[in-house]
């Protein structure tokens, strides 16, 4: 396996409300309390305003569709949200 295929591995694409493909880095995958999520790094969101939104990821939960198929779901919960974003923190300042 060449190192392109290994950097690869961790880059995904998704598509947007408007169907446009965006590619996403997968820079972290946690398992908390039974459910998995996965921390996504935009490569070539073209739209996104370069100051706010710079170098921020997107986390998404994931489920399993009725197909027994994995699935990135929004987290709509704002516990949940705040449980995870906490955790990734806690291990980051940990691996420090």
């Amino acid at each position: 396996m060449t190192q392109n295929e290994l950097n690869n591995e961790n880059i995904i694409t998704l598509l947007d409300d408007n169907d446009n493909a965006i590619d996403f880095e997968i820079i972290e995958m946690l398992e908390i309390s039974g459910k998995r999520y996965a921390f996504l790094l935009p490569l070539n969101d073209d739209n996104a305003d370069t100051e706010s939104e710079e170098d921020e990821a997107v986390i998404f939960r994931i489920d399993l569709n009725e197909d027994g198929e994995e699935i990135f779901a929004y987290i709509e919960d704002d516990q949940e949200w705040e449980m995870v974003v906490d955790t990734y923190n806690d291990m980051l300042f940990d691996e420090e």
